[in-house]
Order: C-alpha cells, then sequence, then structure tokens
C-alpha cells in the first residue's frame, strides 16, 4: 500500500495509511460517520477507504496484531527453509565433486589394470 501525506491541523503533513491498525480504526471511523468525512479528516481517498475495507473489513484490532504475528513468523519460516534449501545444494555440490573424482579414479584403477593385463600378454611367452 502507498503512503500518503496528509496535511494536519497546522498545515505539516504527516503519514496516514502506515500501520495496518490505523487503517482498522479509519474503516471503523468510516462505519460510524459518513466515509467521505473521514476521508476528509484523514487525508485520504474515499476510494481508498473502500479498498481498505475490502482487505481489512472484517477485522478488529486483536486480529491485526495477530495478522502481524503471523506475518513475521512467516518470513522468519522462509528464512529457515531458504538456509535449509542452500545448505543442501551445497552439500549435494561437494558429494557430486567426491562422486566425480571417486568415479575417475575408479576409471583410472581400471585402465591400470588394463595396461597390466595387456603387458602381460604382451610379455608371456606363447
Amino acid at each position: 500500500m502507498r503512503e500518503r501525506l496528509a496535511p494536519d491541523s497546522e498545515g505539516a503533513t504527516r503519514k496516514v495509511g502506515s500501520r495496518k491498525s490505523e487503517m482498522v480504526a479509519i474503516i471503523r471511523g468510516a462505519d460510524r460517520d459518513q466515509v467521505s468525512a473521514v476521508a476528509k479528516r484523514h487525508g485520504v481517498s474515499e476510494q481508498t477507504i473502500y479498498t481498505w475495507r475490502k482487505l481489512f473489513g472484517g477485522l478488529e484490532a486483536s486480529d491485526v496484531r495477530r495478522l502481524r504475528q503471523l506475518e513475521a513468523e512467516n518470513a522468519r519460516l522462509k528464512k529457515l527453509v531458504a538456509e535449509r534449501d542452500l545448505e543442501i545444494e551445497v552439500i549435494e555440490g561437494s558429494r557430486r565433486k567426491k562422486m566425480r573424482g571417486a568415479a575417475a579414479a575408479n576409471r583410472q584403477q581400471a585402465g591400470d589394470v588394463t595396461v597390466f593385463a595387456e603387458r602381460a600378454r604382451v610379455e608371456a611367452p606363447a
């Protein structure tokens, strides 16, 4: 949501609608009074209030707090999942390198056996 700057009583500007709890309070004010009056009082458009009502209309202040907690927990869990995915990718990458090294060593060893077998055939009396 975009933050809007609205003039306060002394003509200075202040941020409006930057917090969900403030949005809910404005919506509750619009439920009691006319939307146009509430919009003018808070320095937002009527359409903004209708949009907020669509998003947060059924929420109370406690619901907003719970929503904020859930969003914070969700962000924390996303970070943990991303870190774990990165660790798995690093482990799999090192495992692939080891496998490639082991496969090359096996090929080298197999090649040595083949060379020894050929030498044995060449050197063996017929």
